[in-house]
């Protein structure tokens, strides 16, 4: 028999957005905090054992409270489940796009200095691996200088 136990604490990046959920917290709550709106800000642990409050700290210093907590032990867990989702981060549409190019110039790069090699070597796009040496019948005489020179 499965016994469905939820996480304490289940943070999660949506979009732009942070969705977190404290079941752990006095009282439960599910916190939506937009990233894209609110760019600089900390994250944030304050108060006493027993009444520890979890929330963000704008550049002005002012705090304001998300979650409250009883034991210490769910406020770090709750605070390292939201720093792990931040600390992911998430590639804009133009950072996403510049990767994607970056990796496509880099594929040609390397197909390009294949071919460079090939075709130094002899070899055109296409060809098969090719000898210069003479062909060699049976019965008719070569001299040995012929059969052993180097490929051109």
């Amino acid at each position: 028999m499965f016994v469905n136990r939820k996480k304490p604490v289940e943070a999660k990046r949506v979009g732009s957005t942070l969705v977190a959920i404290f079941r752990a917290s006095k009282p439960e709550l599910i916190w939506k905090f937009d990233l894209e709106r609110n760019h600089s800000f900390t994250l944030a642990l304050q108060g006493d054992e027993g009444d520890l409050e979890l929330g963000v700290t704008s550049p002005k210093g002012e705090f304001y409270p998300i979650a409250r907590f009883a034991a210490r032990e769910d406020a770090d867990e709750a605070f390292l489940a939201v720093q792990k989702v931040l600390m992911k981060g998430k590639c804009s549409r133009a950072a996403c796009l510049l990767k994607w190019a970056g990796g496509l110039v880099l594929l040609l790069l390397i197909a390009t200095f294949v071919a460079a090699l090939m075709v130094g070597r002899g070899l055109g796009v296409g060809q098969v691996w090719s000898s210069s040496a003479p062909v060699i019948q049976n019965g008719v005489p070569l001299p040995a200088d012929q059969v052993l020179q180097p490929p051109p």
